[in-house]
């Protein structure tokens, strides 16, 4: 009997080995439109689903409109300008793959995390997502968790700097991946996944955290934000920038009208947007 059980351990222990060995193949990339669950361009300033999937996200303050890496970006002021997207987007986080990406343009200098996307109730409650913006540290602090026990770790890229930069976070069951500019920078793994479910709405610039003052809301640009309800493969990511590389950003000024006072000038840029 202690054989047959051995010999049982032993076959599990082949076999467990054999998968823990499999590399995971990137395969050819598929249409960008497959799995796409919303998409906000946020060209003319509006905060609108291309997809027609969402309803239109909530904007609260004033932000201003800016070029941005392809025609307009808002422009958050740092003060009470933020944004929550309603709608199925919010089906896309929990325990299934999905993909988030988008560009940012920083600001502002801040001691303090700057809050950029979250999906999460309140400050003490875990079953999360939180991006925040670390200036100081040069990161951008990734936060996946279930409980303070169950997340992904290490997956906080560096910043390449502070002009545009390209994010994207791919969740595939149990492992995140992190990218910046459409290169992948770090990889987490969690060998029983992690539900990040939760009832709040995903929003930007309103982590729970600002109530505790250990981040503020952000300043700076926020331009191109799809969301998929599938998990994009390293290729696609690739694909997916180079339809947007930074080193593009801003080519469509045409021109702006200078006013009064700082928030108006942000606001009065005319970039080259068809109808």
């Amino acid at each position: 009997m202690a054989m047959k059980y051995y010999s049982s351990f032993l076959s599990l222990f082949f076999i467990a080995s054999i998968f823990s060995s499999l590399k995971y193949i990137d395969p050819e990339p598929q249409s960008l439109a497959d799995g796409l669950v919303a998409h906000y361009t946020f060209n003319k300033c509006v905060v609108n689903d291309e997809t027609k999937n969402c309803p239109d996200g909530n904007i609260f303050g004033k932000p201003g409109c800016h070029c941005g890496v392809e025609g307009n970006a808002l422009f958050l002021d740092g003060l009470d300008d933020y944004i929550e997207f309603p709608g199925i987007v919010n089906r896309c986080f929990n325990t299934t793959d999905f993909t988030i990406s988008f560009y940012i343009k920083p600001g502002k200098y801040s001691v303090f995390k700057q809050s950029l996307f979250s999906k999460r109730e309140n400050f003490e409650q875990y079953n999360m997502l939180d991006f925040q913006l670390d200036i100081n540290m040069r990161k951008i602090k990734t936060d996946l968790y279930e409980t303070p026990e169950k997340y992904f770790k290490n997956i906080s890229p560096e910043m390449p700097g502070t002009d545009w930069m390209h994010f994207a976070l791919v969740r595939r069951g149990i492992h995140a991946y992190t990218y910046i500019n459409g290169e992948l920078r770090r990889e987490g793994r969690r060998c029983s996944g992690v539900d990040i479910g939760n009832e709040a709405l995903l929003s930007f610039s309103n982590s729970a955290c600002l109530s505790t003052g250990r981040a503020v809301r952000y300043k700076g640009g926020l331009d191109e934000l799809r969301i998929y309800d599938r998990a994009l493969s390293e290729k696609e990511i690739a694909k997916l920038y180079a339809l947007h590389p930074v080193e593009n950003a801003e080519t469509d000024c045409i021109t702006f009208i200078p006013k009064n006072n700082l928030k108006e000038i942000e606001s009065a840029y005319i970039c080259a947007v068809s109808d």
